[in-house]
């Protein structure tokens, strides 16, 4: 079973790998110009409002403090609903982490002179670096 398991991951990361050496090699990399224009797109303009991420975080917050209601609220309703809101307190709380192990990486590269895309690839790396380190645990424990 588990070298079955082996095998499939295996495969799966040489997939990945003939799909990434596609991509490139596929696309006419050195003729690339970016668009100097203020083409500023839906997302883009949402992002910079601040209403908006002022209603995401009493969104947010609300369904924070209704998971949490519900996990402890034990025997009132029933086991499923309890767990449920568990699972929403710890996934969000979860993601909030990875979001600022990423941000907070950024903006230190940023704040030490990098240009946006290193300091990108700095709070990728340690996010690469975080998924590694679960993964090495969890070979060592099994």
């Amino acid at each position: 079973m588990v070298s079955t398991i082996y095998l499939v991951s295996a495969a799966l990361m040489a997939l990945l790998l003939v799909a990434v050496v596609a991509a490139v090699v596929g696309r006419n990399w050195k003729a690339y110009t970016p668009k100097l224009g203020s083409d500023k797109s839906v997302w883009s303009a949402l992002a910079g409002s601040e209403s908006v991420w002022t209603l995401a975080f009493v969104v947010v917050a609300l369904a924070m403090g209704a998971g949490a209601t519900l996990f402890v609220s034990g025997d009132t309703y029933s086991a499923s609903l309890v767990s449920l809101g568990g699972a929403v307190v710890a996934i969000a709380l979860a993601l909030a982490f990875l979001f600022y192990l990423f941000y907070g990486t950024y903006a230190a590269a940023k704040a030490r002179g990098f240009q946006r895309a290193a300091a990108v690839m700095a709070g990728s790396w340690v996010l690469a670096l975080l998924v590694v380190g679960v993964i090495t645990v969890q070979l060592v424990t099994a």
